[in-house]
């Protein structure tokens, strides 16, 4: 993808999840799929987290107004999240096929929240909830961590919770 070109997604609807972003043309693995924007801002002046996504220790990147906003949460996700501030992407974690909902595991950007969203991916390894990083099973983790995916708040949070 092309820094500034419009991603090739579009939102639609994705069920009980409301909408989602949907690839309008085949991805290969290690593809960046799209580019959060957004402003970044300090968690104390966010009033509601709604399209929001953490990107470091206390600082989010808002809603962008565009498709980005969309990006619904899997258990099995076809992408995963690379976020070096200000800058975050989606990078194919697999092959994705014209038409497939682009999705990513939020647990790779949650470290210490207590609360937890209803999981309605679907897929037959789903975990019912949306989790903690320290949540997942080991392997996943591993997944995640060799893959880049995992930013450095969320491993420093982990390790503090196991200490």
């Amino acid at each position: 993808m092309e820094p500034g070109a419009p991603p090739p997604v579009r939102v639609a609807t994705a069920g009980p999840q409301g909408f989602g972003v949907f690839a309008l043309g085949a991805f290969r693995k290690g593809d960046c799929v799209l580019e959060f924007g957004g402003e970044l801002l300090p968690e104390e002046l966010i009033q509601d987290f709604t399209h929001t996504i953490q990107v470091d220790d206390g600082l989010f990147l808002g809603p962008s107004g565009g498709s980005d906003d969309f990006v619904n949460h899997s258990c099995n996700p076809n992408t995963y999240l690379v976020s070096k501030p200000p800058r975050v992407w989606l990078i194919a974690s697999r092959d994705i096929l014209p038409g497939e909902e682009i999705t990513f595991d939020y647990a790779t950007g949650t470290g210490d929240r207590d609360e937890f969203d209803v999981c309605y991916c679907g897929a037959p390894q789903c975990r019912g909830r949306v989790s903690r990083f320290w949540d997942l099973p080991p392997k996943l983790q591993r997944f995640y961590r060799k893959a880049g995916a995992v930013p450095n708040f969320v491993l420093q949070t982990a390790r503090m919770k196991r200490a």
